[in-house]
């Protein structure tokens, strides 16, 4: 998956709170529109086109706040294509709703409702599609306006009505751009430093793991092997049941290190995380079905959120790891992920509670669907080898 320079997929956990926003603008579009259609009824001499000049309007706002859901991230070129279509439709409507008696520029809502929702894409959108998408609708208002001009009650130059029509537009589009642009430079500096510091960090705590991981190994000799030994000592002669024993232990230490050469990093996330269910040595298997080992295959990001999700699943409050289910294969090129998990929160405190998880996961993963019918959450997904 091609991830896009804009807010919602370098950042998707930060922009979650971007919708709220993103609601007030399109309100604010469509109130704008009801306002001066409402004040400029005496203009209207086609009131089929004005009334569907407002209901395209309301389509246009309404799939706009849909698609910003984080439960449908990210919002796609398709999505602001449609949205930008249907409001110069609305638009193009208003005008022909007033045509012949449209006496002023200044009270048609177009421009300035279209530019509100380019204002409301700039989390969601990259800089060159907003500023494209812009000089276009600019360009059409401007060929609109220019037919208008015999019928204005001012009489003044037509470049003076063109500039009037698209300068509210232009400004409000190529600010959003700006935004657009500078948010996600913004972003991305401090993912840099962030990434920096990390590797600093990895640095110094390198060593520090790897004594961790001598003194486990240190502590399972210490356990099992010193007390054979002295014990072996202490008799000063091996009988037949020692030699049993020794060739035991030896194949208890073989089978600790087998497994966890062989272990996946998923698995390890399940038995290394908190919470109840099966302990360490069994809640891999009872959890995980990776039975192609196609896990490894998940590039970094994923890794990455796939394991934010599950430790927050696995720390809430009564969760047990044996309600979690998660399976691999592989079809083809593509790899298939299915996670379910058994809650007993509601569907709004999931929504509120994992939304950023769900729009950080989307953003890296494809083809990724969330249902959840309680008390099962059910979570697919797919991705390809990186």
């Amino acid at each position: 998956m091609i991830r896009e320079l804009t807010r919602q997929q370098i950042d998707p956990a930060g922009s979650t709170g971007m919708r709220v926003v993103t609601i007030a603008l399109t309100g604010a579009a469509f109130v704008y529109a009801v306002a001066l259609t409402t004040t400029g009824i005496p203009e209207v001499t086609n009131p089929a086109f004005t009334v569907a000049a407002l209901a395209a309007l309301a389509v246009a706002c309404a799939i706009l706040v849909a698609m910003a859901s984080p439960y449908r991230a990210p919002l796609t070129a398709r999505t602001h294509f449609v949205v930008h279509a249907l409001a110069l439709a609305a638009a193009l409507f208003e005008v022909i709703g007033h045509w012949g008696h449209n006496q002023f520029i200044r009270d048609d809502w177009g421009a300035i409702s279209l530019g509100l929702l380019l204002v409301a894409l700039g989390s969601y959108r990259p800089m060159r599609e907003i500023v494209t998408a812009t000089t276009v609708s600019a360009l059409f208002f401007g060929f609109v306006t220019l037919l208008e001009v015999p019928n204005l009650a001012t009489k003044a130059s037509p470049i003076a009505f063109v500039i009037v029509a698209t300068v509210p537009l232009l400004s409000l589009g190529y600010a959003a751009a700006v935004f657009s642009r500078e948010i996600v430079e913004s972003i991305s500096r401090w993912q840099r430093r962030a990434s920096e510091a990390s590797r600093s960090l990895v640095k110094e705590l390198r060593d520090g793991i790897t004594r961790s991981v001598q003194q486990d190994r240190v502590t399972i000799l210490n356990r099992d092997v010193l007390p054979f030994f002295t014990e072996l000592l202490a008799a000063g002669q091996i009988s037949n049941r020692d030699r049993e024993r020794a060739r035991e232990i030896a194949d208890s230490i073989r089978r600790v290190m087998v497994e966890e050469v062989d272990r996946s990093w998923l698995e390890n996330v399940i038995e290394l995380a908190g919470g109840s269910g099966p302990g360490r040595s069994g809640a891999a298997k009872v959890v995980v079905d990776d039975e192609h080992r196609v896990a490894a295959l998940m590039a970094t990001d994923q890794r990455t959120a796939l394991r934010a999700l599950l430790v927050a699943l696995i720390e809430t409050s009564n969760f047990d790891r044996s309600d979690l289910r998660i399976s691999l294969s592989r079809s083809g090129p593509s790899y298939h992920g299915r996670l379910v998990a058994n809650l007993t929160l509601s569907d709004f405190l999931i929504r509120s509670n994992f939304a950023p998880y769900f729009a950080v996961i989307r953003s890296v993963f494809t083809d990724m669907s969330i249902d959840f019918d309680a008390p099962t959450l059910t979570l697919r997904f797919s991705y390809e080898q990186q």
